[in-house]
């Protein structure tokens, strides 16, 4: 009875502590679904199979011509979402840090890479409660509800365990999981790891009743990179985050919250379907340029991070002229792909200043990061990363409620959804929009 007691008593203090928002006061919940593509939402079957998302058009505004940013990854466009501006000035360039001596295995999970104001920073400022679900660059960010974005790399740690540890407050994860939202499971995968999620946040929103909600769908991203964006897997996959918008739809409902509320839906990307796989540092690696010792990168004189439609490479040595020129006469014999180089990135193809050349992967191609492969294998795909003007790697954006005007916007920018919440919320957001050959 004693030991009941305590965890009635450990269950309230929980549950009732911490910051809350009072359901008059205006909110706003951005959520994003990963690989949302321009085409999915201007399909005429589009009502058919995503009914919630085509209430939310028809009763807010839209747009099917949304740009992302180079590279057109999940991190990088994320973090423009909640900064108003590009990778260039946000620091986070690529979901994952140059480092060829790990494989480039790490992600940018923390927030303190992010090197100008967000969404959040300025809700902090202001008082307001937030509330972070599964929101990249996440972690140590101070919100004051969140489970951020991280996964064990090395399989030491369960997934559950290792975001337990970065979670906030640090009872957070743990009262979820004792009211039952968090399962036994460790590694929840597939569509169970999105239901985890949702369950996290619709518990916490309810109770806690935040100014600023950041919630990421995942799963739709990758059965997309798996059997590809036209694929049945990958339509299933969106009339399922469907569902769980609807989820939220419902509550709003019930409550009566839509005067005080804007719902809004961004996609992070498009998605392209390749036929071949390209691992650049095999190529490296035939020419003696690479070494791999035990499936790591053990030296390098030249090396590639693939990300998806685009590669990104680095001499060791810069100043080698002579290296450098036999690097650009193999890179352009290849027929994969197309070399930029560093002259070439000034306006949307940008890259830090030490990416000696850019690669963009050509139609039915697809840059891999993986040791193992050779340097071309026929295995299909999806993709992202590539050039964010190309049409099949725009993206989708959809929000009513509160503040929102019955409308189609013609074109936007990833971009501009900082500066639509920092409106609705008065947040104030002055970072400078770094928009370059729209």
């Amino acid at each position: 009875m004693r030991h009941f007691i305590s965890i009635l008593f450990l269950l309230c203090l929980i549950s009732c502590s911490g910051p809350t928002g009072y359901w008059s006061d205006p909110r706003v919940i951005l959520i994003s679904i990963d690989g949302l593509r321009s085409d999915i939402v201007n399909n005429p079957a589009f009502a058919e199979n995503h009914p919630f998302l085509a209430r939310l058009m028809a009763e807010g505004e839209y747009c099917v011509n949304v740009q992302t940013v180079f590279p057109s990854l999940t991190y990088p466009s994320h973090t423009s979402m909640i900064t108003g501006v590009m990778p260039d000035k946000h620091g986070i360039v690529n979901n994952r840090p140059f480092i060829p001596e790990k494989n480039f295995v790490d992600w940018y999970w923390y927030a303190d890479s992010i090197k100008v104001p967000t969404l959040i920073t300025k809700a902090k400022q202001k008082g307001l409660v937030t509330l972070g679900v599964s929101w990249p660059v996440t972690v140590g960010a101070e919100m004051d509800w969140m489970l951020p974005e991280i996964k064990s790399v090395t399989d030491t740690i369960s997934t559950v365990d290792l975001a337990r540890k970065h979670d906030r407050p640090e009872t957070f994860l743990e009262s979820a999981k004792i009211r039952g939202a968090v399962p036994e499971d460790g590694n929840p995968s597939g569509y169970n790891r999105d239901l985890l999620l949702h369950e996290i946040f619709m518990d916490a929103f309810f109770r806690k009743a935040p100014h600023l909600s950041l919630y990421h769908m995942i799963e739709t991203d990758l059965i997309q990179h798996e059997f590809g964006g036209k694929s049945d897997e990958a339509k299933d996959a969106f009339m399922f985050m469907d569902s769980l918008v609807g989820n939220i739809m419902a509550f709003l409902d019930e409550n009566k919250l839509w005067e005080t509320t804007t719902l809004m839906i961004a996609g992070d990307h498009g998605f392209r379907d390749y036929e071949k796989q390209v691992n650049i540092n095999r190529l490296f690696e035939k020419e003696g340029w690479l070494t791999l010792k035990n499936g790591f990168i053990s030296d390098w004189k030249v090396v590639c991070l693939g990300s998806g439609g685009s590669g990104f490479v680095r001499l060791k040595y810069p100043a080698d002229r002579d290296f450098k020129k036999k690097v650009r006469l193999l890179l352009s014999k290849q027929e994969a792909f197309e070399v930029l180089e560093q002259r070439h990135m000034r306006g949307t193809l940008w890259a830090p200043e030490k990416t000696d050349f850019v690669l963009l992967a050509n139609k039915g191609f697809g840059f891999v990061r993986s040791t193992e492969e050779p340097y071309i294998t026929d295995r299909a795909g999806g993709s992202h990363g590539g050039d964010p003007r190309h049409k099949i790697l725009k993206t989708g954006y959809i929000a009513a409620g509160r503040g929102i005007e019955k409308g189609v916007i013609d074109s936007m920018s990833v971009t501009d959804i900082a500066f639509k919440i920092s409106d609705l919320l008065g947040l104030e957001l002055e970072n400078s929009v770094v928009m370059k050959d729209r």
